[in-house]
C-alpha cells in the first residue's frame, strides 16, 4: 500500500513539476519583454509582417529531414513511409512544446499513435528511442560548433567555461544512456517494476522483452545510426536556416556564422531546460545573452524570439488540433467484426 502511493506520489509530481516550470518561465519571459522597450520589440515583429511566411517552408524541410532521419532506423521494407513519420514529427513537436509535458510526451504519443495506425510496437517504440538518442549526440556536437562561433566573437567567457561544464555533463550521460539500452534492457525492467505493484499485465512482458530486443538490433546496425544521425544534423542547420531568414526580416544582420550560433546554443538550452514547456524564459534569456556577445541588441533579440514564437504556435497548435480530432475519430470508430 505504502509503495502504491510513492508511485502515486511520483506522478503527481510528474505532472506538477512542468506546469510550475511553466509558470515561472512564462514570469521570467513577460518580465524581459517588460523590461526591454516592449514598443521596439512590436514594432520590429511588425517588420517582419507577412514575411513569416517563409518560414513555413523552411521549417517543413527542417522536419522533413528529421522524419528522414527517423526512418532511417526502420528496418526495411519500412515499416511507415516518409509522409506519416513527417507528420508525426510535427506532432511530436507540437506537443512538446505547447502541453507541459517535459519534452517526452510527444515521445509517447508518436509511439501509440504508430502503433494504431500498425507499425508493430517494437519497431515503433525502439525506433523513437533509438531517433531520440542519435538527435542527442547531433545536438552535442552541433553544440560544439556553438561554442567554436561563441569563441570568435568574445573568446574566454564565464558564459562559455558554463557551456564546457554542461557538454561535459552531457557527453558521458548521454554514453551512459546509450550503455543502459544496450547492457540493462530497461523495458523489462520497467515491466518488472510496474509488475510489482500490479500494474501490468502478463502479456506485456513479452511486448517489453520484443522492444529490448529491437533496440539492440538498431544499434548493430552502424550504416542506420550513421544515415540517422546525418539527417538529424541536416535538421539542426534548417533550424539555423529559420534564424537567418528571421534576422533578416528584422533588418538585422544575417549572417551564417551567427545563424549557426543562435541555432545550436538555443538547442543546447531546450535540453537543459527540458521540464519548461516550450523553454518558455529560457529561450528568451539565452538569445539576449548570446545575442549579447553577438552584438545584437536585447530588444532584438526579443523579436527574434517573438517572431520564433509565432512560428512555434502558428505551426504546432493546428497539427495539435487535427491530431487530437484525428484521433479522437479513430478512437470512436466502430471495429467491424471479421468475416470468417
Amino acid at each position: 500500500m505504502d509503495e502504491a502511493r510513492g508511485v502515486g506520489g511520483i506522478r503527481a509530481w510528474a505532472r506538477v513539476l512542468p506546469i510550475v516550470a511553466g509558470l515561472l518561465g512564462l514570469t521570467g519571459a513577460v518580465l524581459l519583454f517588460a523590461r526591454h522597450d516592449p514598443a521596439r520589440i512590436l514594432h520590429l515583429v511588425a517588420l517582419a509582417g507577412f514575411g513569416m511566411l517563409w518560414l513555413l517552408p523552411v521549417r517543413l524541410a527542417a522536419i522533413m529531414a528529421s522524419a528522414e532521419g527517423w526512418r532511417a532506423l526502420f528496418p526495411k521494407p519500412r515499416a511507415a513511409s516518409l509522409g506519416l513519420l513527417t507528420w508525426m514529427a510535427f506532432v511530436r513537436n507540437a506537443i512538446n512544446t505547447l502541453l507541459p509535458v517535459a519534452h517526452v510526451g510527444g515521445e509517447v504519443a508518436a509511439a501509440r499513435s504508430l502503433i494504431g495506425r500498425g507499425v508493430p510496437a517494437p519497431i515503433a517504440v525502439a525506433g523513437i528511442v533509438v531517433e531520440v538518442t542519435m538527435n542527442l549526440f547531433a545536438q552535442m556536437g552541433f553544440t560544439l560548433l556553438g561554442i567554436g562561433l561563441l569563441l570568435s566573437y568574445i573568446g574566454t567567457a564565464p558564459l562559455i567555461q558554463r557551456l564546457w561544464w554542461g557538454l561535459a555533463v552531457a557527453l558521458p550521460a548521454g554514453l551512459v544512456f546509450v550503455l543502459l539500452q544496450r547492457r540493462s534492457r530497461p523495458f523489462t525492467r520497467l515491466h518488472r517494476a510496474i509488475s510489482r505493484f500490479g500494474g501490468a499485465s502478463a502479456g506485456t512482458a513479452a511486448q517489453a522483452h520484443a522492444v529490448d530486443d529491437m533496440v539492440l538490433t538498431l544499434y548493430r546496425r552502424p550504416m542506420a545510426l550513421a544515415r540517422c544521425t546525418f539527417w538529424q544534423v541536416v535538421s539542426l542547420a534548417g533550424g539555423a536556416g529559420e534564424f537567418w531568414v528571421i534576422l533578416r526580416l528584422l533588418h538585422e544582420p544575417a549572417g551564417l556564422r551567427l545563424a549557426l550560433l543562435f541555432e545550436s546554443l538555443t538547442q543546447a538550452l531546450q535540453s537543459a531546460a527540458f521540464m519548461v514547456p516550450g523553454t518558455l524564459g529560457v529561450q528568451e534569456g539565452g538569445l539576449i545573452l548570446v545575442g549579447a556577445a553577438a552584438g545584437l541588441p536585447a530588444d532584438a533579440a526579443l523579436a527574434l524570439s517573438a517572431v520564433r514564437r509565432v512560428r512555434q504556435v502558428g505551426i504546432s497548435l493546428p497539427v495539435l488540433l487535427v491530431w487530437l480530432r484525428g484521433e479522437r475519430k479513430r478512437r470512436d470508430q466502430p471495429v467491424e467484426p471479421s468475416v470468417r
